[in-house]
């Protein structure tokens, strides 16, 4: 999202300095800029929840992972409709944010059981469904989420239970058309790990997201609709048009930087 959001920015930056607008205007125009963008993600997440909530039905039981804001609001909307349902939440280490959103879910009044990401498979016969959030969504449908979201689908796959990924179009990753990996950053921190943060004389290597193949995912829900992840590209083609416009954020920021400079 933070990519797309950039591309964005600078798009308003770029169409100011075309106009002649001076430094002051430009910055003002990224200000409505950033909160259009705001309102239009805003919106954007009510509404993917809201159609999520339509593929829940009452006393379904519903396992997810890691923290995700349409996640959460899914659950709001089904606790706002009346539904009653039953959250599953893995810890998702080693941040933990899986602990965050259980707490947060229980709050709200949804029961909610906090599980260890090990015992997936475990509870998966439990579930009525899989409802996760994405970090980034390729050109073919593959889903970049927290480490263990590939995990989660598999075992859902095995055990036939239906998942489902809630997320907006801005995460939508129109470089992969031609072929641009989303980039998965590896980490060596053993300050991250949880009972490991005094040991130095360990090596570890752990990533901080996985990639879900599309294969293992039933539907997409976003703000423009429940598609299959075989579709993603129809969209990508028309969010962004087609051919599609690829630009190094990089090499946009560093011409930038010198305009201005000069």
């Amino acid at each position: 999202m933070l990519f797309n959001v950039m591309k964005r920015m600078l798009d308003y930056i770029e169409s100011g300095m075309r106009m002649g607008a001076s430094k002051s205007e430009v910055a003002k125009m990224v200000e409505e800029g950033v909160g259009a963008m705001r309102r239009e993600i805003e919106n954007a997440i009510s509404l993917a929840a809201t159609l999520g909530a339509r593929r829940v039905r009452e006393n379904a039981s519903l396992l997810t992972c890691s923290y995700s804001r349409v996640v959460k609001m899914l659950f709001s909307r089904l606790k706002s409709e009346g539904k009653r349902v039953r959250a599953f939440v893995t810890e998702s280490r080693p941040g933990g944010e899986g602990i965050r959103l259980a707490q947060e879910l229980s709050e709200m009044g949804i029961e909610t059981e906090l599980i260890v990401d090990s015992s997936v498979r475990h509870f998966m016969k439990e579930m009525d469904m899989v409802v996760t959030g994405a970090e980034a969504i390729a050109a073919n449908g593959a889903v970049v989420n927290k480490v263990g979201t590939s995990l989660i689908a598999l075992a859902a796959n095995e055990a036939r239970v239906r998942t489902f990924v809630l997320t907006t179009t801005h995460k939508f990753s129109a470089e992969t058309i031609f072929g641009e990996l989303v980039k998965l950053p590896v980490m060596r921190d053993v300050s991250l790990l949880p009972g490991l943060e005094k040991r130095r004389d360990l090596n570890v290597c752990y990533p901080l997201f996985d990639v879900t193949p599309p294969r293992y995912v039933d539907a997409i829900i976003t703000e423009k609709g429940v598609v299959a992840p075989e579709a993603v590209i129809l969209l990508v083609r028309e969010l962004h048009g087609w051919p599609t416009e690829v630009h190094d954020l990089i090499s946009r920021l560093e011409k930038l930087v010198e305009v201005v400079g000069g």
